[in-house]
């Protein structure tokens, strides 16, 4: 079933991104994949992902294997292999897109020193970067309008609404345009129509990775990819509020039809952490 009313082709490729995004999005399953880059027995997984407990780790893994990213292998009733399928392994270069725009258009989470008492910045495994940047385009909705603003450049709520909810009442499209505003990848302006943002322009490499895997393209890496931090279990532990994103909003110049064709903007100034109780990453 279609997910909006925008026009074919585009609409077939956004609904194979729509349900790859479901796939992938929910919470800890990036950390599942990213852990088993080797083959694994469950044990191990455990090892990896120790802030996770059997009633939540045991699903995730069961939910991957469903969508065809996972596979077990059962030697001995003792000997339970896990590895990624060859779905999954290519799955891989893909979500390294993700892990690069997130290292340049996330808010650095921080923590205190214990010496100092200073505020200074943590490590970010890699794992991390990609569910906090998946968890920013997953909301129902948030993907088709991109998809939308990328086709229109500038439009109107209502514009929106028409081309992604045309079945649904025109109010429905303000929760999913918060949010995505909130999360600085649209920006609305003095004449009331929405743009996507630089960091919403940003997205290009990997909406266009994301988009050939779910359509059976072949995908390849970023070209620089940043190295995986190493996952610590305080860092894991903390809690995986959404991101926010701090970028300038500039007004678009592509052409219809050129999917998010802009390549990514400097990476944000640091600004101060959030006051206890605001948006965090």
């Amino acid at each position: 079933m279609p997910a909006s009313g925008l026009p074919a082709p585009a609409s077939s490729d956004l609904d194979l991104v729509v349900q790859a995004l479901g796939a992938i999005s929910p919470r800890w399953n990036a950390w599942v994949l990213m852990s088993l880059t080797e083959p694994a027995r469950y044990f191990d997984l455990k090892t990896r992902m120790p802030w996770m407990h059997d009633g939540q780790l045991h699903p995730k893994v069961r939910d991957l294997q469903a969508a065809g990213l996972v596979r077990r292998t059962e030697h001995s009733r003792r000997h339970v292999v896990y590895t990624l399928t060859d779905r999954g392994t290519t799955l891989l270069p893909v979500l390294d897109h993700f892990a690069a725009w997130g290292t340049k258009h996330l808010e650095r989470p921080t923590m205190k020193d214990p010496v100092t008492k200073e505020a200074t910045v943590r490590p970010v495994a890699k794992a991390e970067e990609i569910e906090d940047a998946l968890a920013l385009i997953s909301p129902r909705h948030a993907t088709a309008i991109l998809w939308a603003l990328r086709d229109r450049g500038a439009a109107t709520a209502a514009a929106l609404a028409t081309s992604v909810l045309p079945d649904a009442h025109p109010t429905a499209i303000y929760h999913p345009l918060k949010h995505l505003s909130t999360k600085g990848l649209v920006v609305r302006d003095r004449d009331g129509k929405f743009t996507l943002t630089a960091a919403g322009r940003a997205l290009n490499p990997s909406y266009q990775a994301l988009t050939a895997w779910a359509t059976g393209q072949p995908s390849a890496r970023p070209a620089a990819p940043r190295p995986a931090a190493v996952p610590t279990q305080a860092a894991s532990q903390t809690k995986a509020a959404e991101a926010v994103l701090r970028t300038t909003p500039v007004a678009p110049t592509w052409k219809s039809g050129d999917l998010f064709s802009h390549p990514p903007v400097a990476r944000p100034v640091k600004v101060p952490a959030a006051p206890t109780g605001g948006m965090r990453r």
